[in-house]
């Protein structure tokens, strides 16, 4: 299970996101608590909630950005929504919001079910309730509420990391990486740390007593015939990485992984962690064989090259040129007509569809980020413009905070539903300056003179 702060908001933004998502059936509104009076009106709209988060939230003028907005999530369904409420409301407790006016509300949109949590960072007596190592509190809470010890699982992962078969630190290390956790290194000692902190350690002449070279040769075989059976029938091109968490769609992270890695993983406990420098392409990948406990380096069984080429891996190199030409048209320039035109079809993918998603695809657009700047893509067009130019200041965050929740998804961008049709289109846009007056282009690019 795994708990996310999200980002904060001056608006409670976050109120409409998962409000929206009970109108459109992907969740439920699980409980309300702490908003007094309020309840008494009978059927409350989403303002009635956010304008009471505010009331509360303005009692702490210093606190511009009061909305605390976080998710806890179960792996697939092991959870119900049932459980997930009860687990989110002691969570609250312990992390001081459980006198706080507060929503949780259940999504069943993902892979993994999820609740999200919305209330405010200022307390009825205007003082703001501590943020302080938040992230690390946040999940050693969840994890006593679960009754995990944290310290003993790391115990035993470090233990069984020392029973497989490695011949460098380097590859230790990966066993360990691989269920999350992270190192340093100090006075002859590797410490082990998650969540933030310490939660073990080995001494280095362990790990070097426990190098051993030895002859796989037999297992390499069995490898090398499951690679070329299993890469005939999964693609083994490579994708970025994604974190599983809750939100709108998966977040990406550093690393690689394909469909065929993820399919030896299911099958056969075989975790192949590909390792590249920066952003460039891979060099090379580890096979960490978790039914052998044997830790291998790729080009042993089969080199990156020669996997990527069965049959379709080498697609992934390929696109890398196309991606390049594509970046360089971001240089076009826009007139004002152009300007006045995608402000208002990015409007209309903001408030006219039951999500951010589905108004891009709908509208053939999407979203590129690098680090705080946000540029609207129109392949079809070849265009690209910074959002920064199209919006004002209250709708350029309040874009970010969807996108932002968008982005914590564990299903991805492409496996959103289709586009439903039938929404109703704001009669402040121009509907004809949108879609032109005829909406059949044929991959030419959107202008207002087709």
């Amino acid at each position: 299970m795994v708990v996310k702060i999200l980002s904060s908001s001056a608006t409670f933004s976050g109120v409409r996101y998962n409000t929206n998502k009970v109108d459109f059936g992907k969740g439920e509104l699980m409980k309300v608590s702490g908003f007094g009076a309020l309840n008494a009106l009978g059927v409350l709209k989403p303002e009635d909630y956010k304008n009471h988060l505010k009331a509360v939230s303005a009692l702490n003028k210093r606190v511009s950005h009061a909305q605390f907005h976080a998710t806890i999530s179960t792996k697939a369904r092991e959870h119900n929504e049932y459980a997930l409420t009860q687990i989110a409301t002691e969570w609250l407790n312990k992390m001081g919001y459980g006198d706080q006016p507060y929503l949780i509300i259940f999504h069943n949109d993902t892979a993994n079910n999820h609740v999200h949590i919305v209330t405010t960072r200022v307390d009825r007596q205007g003082k703001k309730i501590s943020s302080a190592f938040e992230k690390v509190r946040g999940s050693q809470h969840l994890n006593n509420i679960l009754g995990q010890d944290e310290k003993h699982s790391a115990k035993q992962d470090i233990e069984k990391a020392l029973t497989y078969s490695f011949s460098t630190k380097a590859q230790f290390m990966m066993i360990l990486e691989s269920q999350g956790y992270v190192f340093r290194e100090k006075e002859g000692k590797l410490e082990v740390m998650k969540f933030g902190v310490q939660q073990g350690e080995v001494s280095i002449p362990t790990i070097e007593q426990r190098m051993r070279k030895q002859d796989h040769s037999v297992r390499i075989k069995q490898l090398k015939a499951i690679f070329h059976k299993y890469a005939a029938q999964y693609d083994t091109a490579l994708v970025p990485n994604k974190i599983a968490l809750p939100g709108a769609y998966a977040k990406i992270t550093k690393g690689f992984t394909s469909e065929f890695s993820v399919r030896l993983n299911e099958k056969f406990g075989l975790e192949l962690i590909y390792h590249a420098s920066g952003d460039k392409s891979p060099y090379g990948y580890t096979i960490i064989d978790h039914a052998t406990k044997v830790v291998l380096k790729g080009g042993e069984v089969m080199s990156l090259k020669e996997l990527l080429d069965i049959p379709a891996g080498k697609r992934y190199f390929d696109e890398q040129a196309s991606d390049a030409d594509l970046n360089a048209e971001k240089l076009r320039q826009l007139d004002e007509t152009n300007r006045v035109y995608y402000t208002a079809l990015l409007k209309a993918t903001m408030y006219n569809y039951p999500d951010l998603v589905q108004g891009l695809q709908h509208q053939g657009l999407t979203i590129i980020r690098q680090g705080d700047n946000y540029t609207l893509a129109d392949p079809g067009g070849r265009v690209f413009i910074d959002i920064a130019d199209l919006l004002d200041q209250g709708e350029y965050q309040y874009l970010t905070e969807c996108y932002s929740q968008w982005a914590e998804n564990d299903n991805g961008f492409q496996e959103q539903p289709a586009y439903v049709p039938g929404i109703y289109i704001a009669p402040d846009i121009d509907d004809e300056a949108i879609h032109g007056r005829n909406r059949r282009r044929k991959g030419k690019p959107r202008t207002n003179h087709r």
